[in-house]
């Protein structure tokens, strides 16, 4: 009776813990995966700094400088070639306006209001851009509030997970695991951003749209976007040669970001992570791809680890059952 109603408060407890957690899971999912990449970082800092609180903080320092980089980085390009982007934006409008199209004959009314539309717009949802970017905001300082504990006291979160499984050797090796798909698909991530951010900027050049760097910047931003990805850059552009006349460069481009950018993603991601771990890239394009739609963005880390766990899993089971 003692151990039925042991084992019905534990399971009431933690669902309630669940529910209380539920709402910042995204935040901590993004802060246990900063902690185990900023981890060896720590490790590193401890030789010369034996403080533990202080080599936290310098490593949360650092985390935040990292992060902030990119949008500085990003700000500065598109401070700096803006220019040639507005101006061919204003002369597709233009272009786009003119055509002699009965289903496109109400653009030049919309393209002469663009500015107030655009201002009506942005003072009808300022509460919902405000809201979404407080929200993200918040998540980030949550998800790095988490990894500095994370990485402040590493050992006694692990000691208190390892006290609850008897193989020791069973649960290094499922810490392991977490470990190396996150190195795989951080790394092999980053990587096809790069490439992809490239090769979307090259094909631009190529048809004559100028801005290169920002075009790459927003290339490999763009890769994270699920299911679409770069041709939120290169199918918008490519719809407009077509329109325009520009036959050649709007199949050019169409072909190139469908094939060649397109494909980077297809097969470079799981080859790339499928290098660093065991697993077939097929099973790992699938983990990629489900881990997006179920969860978001974090799903790139969480599908991956997923289908790692479950095959190590395996494999103890496996082993065990044979011997």
């Amino acid at each position: 009776m003692k151990l039925n109603f042991l084992n019905v408060s534990l399971a009431i407890i933690l669902l309630l813990c669940a529910v209380v957690i539920a709402p910042f899971w995204k935040s901590i999912s993004w802060g246990i995966v900063l902690a185990i990449i900023f981890t060896p970082l720590k490790v590193y800092m401890q030789k010369f700094i034996k403080n533990d609180l202080l080599s936290s903080l310098i490593v949360l320092v650092l985390m935040v400088v990292l992060i902030l980089l990119p949008f500085v980085f990003l700000i500065t390009i598109y401070s700096s070639q803006i220019n040639s982007i507005v101006d061919f934006t204003k002369k597709a409008i233009l272009e786009y306006a003119n055509f002699n199209l009965p289903f496109l004959g109400s653009i030049k009314q919309y393209t002469v209001n663009l500015n107030t539309q655009i201002i009506d717009f942005l003072t009808k949802n300022a509460l919902s851009v405000f809201s979404y970017t407080y929200k993200t905001v918040t998540d980030l300082v949550f998800a790095l509030f988490v990894a500095f504990y994370l990485i402040k006291d590493k050992d006694r979160f692990l000691a208190y997970i390892a006290s609850f499984i008897n193989d020791k050797q069973t649960f290094e090796k499922l810490k392991d695991t977490i470990r190396l798909s996150l190195k795989a698909t951080l790394i092999g991530g980053v990587i096809v951003a790069l490439i992809q951010g490239f090769l979307c900027a090259l094909g631009f050049f190529i048809v004559g749209i100028g801005g290169f760097f920002i075009w790459t910047a927003f290339g490999a931003i763009a890769s994270f976007v699920p299911v679409v990805g770069t041709a939120l850059l290169w199918a918008p552009a490519s719809i407009y040669f077509l329109l325009t006349g520009s036959y050649l460069k709007g199949i050019f481009l169409l072909v190139w970001g469908g094939v060649f950018v397109g494909s980077v993603d297809n097969y470079m991601r799981p080859l790339l992570i499928g290098s660093y771990m065991r697993i077939h890239p097929l099973l790992l394009f699938f983990s990629i791809m489900g881990g997006i739609v179920f969860f978001g963005l974090i799903g790139i880390f969480i599908g991956p680890i997923i289908i790692s766990l479950a095959d190590a899993v395996l494999s103890v089971y496996k082993k065990e059952k044979i011997s």
